[in-house]
């Protein structure tokens, strides 16, 4: 036993607090990021009759008319027939109106309460194993949860940035066209999920000793990532689902299923990982598992009220140029990310279980946290690009120069907040005094790896938005390489785990700097659109 038993029933205790807070969370987030705080309901976003009436002789834009002291006023929508649902696309003088910060919030709002909500219940889950199932449960989450979410997030990186630009590109062309750009990415997912899931159920063992995971870790962690991996071609096909939903400018559909989907999550956990099983590392997997199918079929559902909804297509791979246009360049750069990620998580094994749990429990509040630069990102690259095909230096100056606004401030609340969640949030998770130490003692390191992290997705959007992956995958791997001889000397010298997460503090400082002097000097598609007279190089 990890605990002693006085200990379990006041952990007991705990666990209706833990679940009400846990369901009372995720419903207030999907209600303030809903249609009443968007101010528009998603057929708003989409609809061409709203989009034509607000633009023919509406009077708001007639006093901007004569604000501009009688300039000439041009606007245009993406789809002007009805059966066509297109995106409404407003332009003045050639400028996005979503450029402004408030545009940029009503999209990116919703879109922060999808991205959260992976991080949200990978802790719900930690909680769960923590308080049910002991150190050595927990310390398992963390070689299963990296075996399982890394692939996941390799494969879903690729196939989103596709479905993302392929869909956005024929959507104002209409449902057909976007339907059979969809159809690409989708089949694409399926034919790439089935064979996961034999893999997870095959090789966990054989990836996790490779990985170099104790004994006593290596059947919960190989339980975690078989059960999660049965659902592989359920978790691709999802995400494809909610890139494609998010490509028609609609966040906040995706985000009721998300939370619907985190709200069953939650109901398996008590019931697999507490009462009236005890199934421990198992049960969460399970709990995720059942989630991820029924978030995949109310996808489904939403893109076929859309009349956008794919179908699978032999012939996937001949039929994927669009999409392998994509994966090379993302691909490396994910892999250098998840380099990272991993090199740190071996550190921490090798530090001995309890640091391997305090580990587990710090990842999963800094993902939370670290998740709330991609709405910024994404934000970035779905704004950005035709004002640099358009070559618009005071529009693509406007949107950078306010997502980095809004990055910075967000970056210093949310490592602020991450300090504190570390401090005194911890014993949620576990009441171990020795994973709390080890927590405690990392909480500094983790704090300044937020900030800079968040600060970091806002300058990464704005290059993905360039397609400058030319630079971004150089100095991706110089930083890596860094971090991983910086980890090394970290394990020499026995510093711990507030050695392993300064590594990744490291890395991150080092590239924001880089990036932005690349861009200060008129270097790179975006650089020679912000600084047209300095750029001198080739594209």
């Amino acid at each position: 036993m990890d605990e002693p038993s006085t200990t379990q029933r006041r952990r007991r205790t705990r666990l209706p607090a833990v679940l009400v807070g846990a369901c009372v969370a995720l419903l207030a987030f999907g209600r303030l990021t809903g249609p009443g705080f968007a101010c528009a309901e998603p057929s708003a976003l989409t609809s061409s009759r709203i989009a034509s009436r607000a633009l023919t002789g509406g009077p708001e834009l007639l006093r901007l008319g004569r604000a501009r002291g009688g300039e000439r006023l041009r606007s245009r929508v993406a789809a002007a027939d009805e059966d066509s649902p297109g995106t409404d696309v407003k332009t003045i003088d050639g400028k996005k109106e979503a450029s402004s910060k408030t545009e940029m919030l009503r999209f990116a709002l919703p879109a922060l309460g999808i991205y959260l909500a992976n991080p949200i219940m990978s802790n719900i889950d930690n909680s769960f194993v923590g308080h049910f199932g002991g150190t050595t449960a927990l310390a398992a989450l963390s070689p299963g949860g990296v075996l399982a979410d890394n692939l996941f997030f390799l494969f879903n990186s690729v196939l989103s940035a596709a479905t993302t630009g392929l869909v956005a590109r024929a959507w104002p062309k209409g449902a057909a066209n976007a339907r059979e750009e969809l159809i690409r990415t989708f089949s694409f997912a399926l034919a790439c999920g089935v064979p996961l899931s034999l893999f997870y159920w095959f090789c966990s063992n054989w990836v996790l000793g490779l990985m170099g995971v104790p004994q006593n870790l290596q059947a919960m962690a190989a339980s975690y990532a078989r059960i999660r991996g049965l659902v592989s071609w359920a978790s691709l096909g999802q995400g494809v689902c909610l890139s494609a939903i998010l490509a028609t400018r609609d966040a906040v559909t995706p985000l009721r299923v998300v939370v619907v989907a985190a709200l069953l999550n939650v109901l398996g956990d008590f019931l697999l990982c507490c009462w009236p099983l005890r199934t421990g590392v198992s049960g969460a997997a399970a709990a995720t598992a059942i989630s991820t199918m029924c978030g995949f079929a109310l996808m489904m559902r939403s893109l076929q009220r859309k009349q956008i909804l794919p179908t699978f297509r032999g012939g996937a791979l001949r039929d994927a140029g669009p999409v392998l246009e994509y994966a090379g360049p993302m691909l490396v750069i994910n892999m250098t990310r998840i380099a990272g990620f991993t090199a740190m998580a071996f550190a921490a094994a090798a530090t001995g279980t309890r640091a391997l749990a305090a580990y587990q429990v710090i990842l999963g509040i800094f993902v939370l946290f670290a998740f709330i630069g991609a709405p910024l990102s994404q934000t970035a690259q779905s704004m950005l690009p035709p004002l640099i095909e358009s070559s618009n230096t005071s529009g693509a100056r406007k949107v950078a120069k306010n997502v980095l606004t809004i990055g910075t401030i967000v970056s210093i609340v949310a490592s602020v907040l991450c300090y504190a969640a570390l401090m005194l949030g911890a014993g949620t998770f576990t009441s171990d005094p020795a994973v709390l130490g080890e927590i405690h003692g990392a909480a500094f390191m983790v704090c300044l790896a937020t900030g800079t992290l968040l600060i970091s997705s806002s300058v990464d959007g704005a290059l993905l938005a360039a397609k400058d992956f030319g630079f971004i995958v150089t100095q991706q791997l110089s930083v890596v390489m860094l971090q991983l001889l910086v980890l090394r000397t970290v394990l020499h010298l026995n510093l711990g785990l507030p050695g392993i997460w300064m590594t990744l503090a490291v890395r991150v400082i080092l590239f924001v700097p880089i990036a932005l002097t690349w861009l200060g000097m008129g270097c790179g598609p975006l650089g020679r659109v912000l600084f047209p007279k300095k750029g001198t190089r080739p594209a």
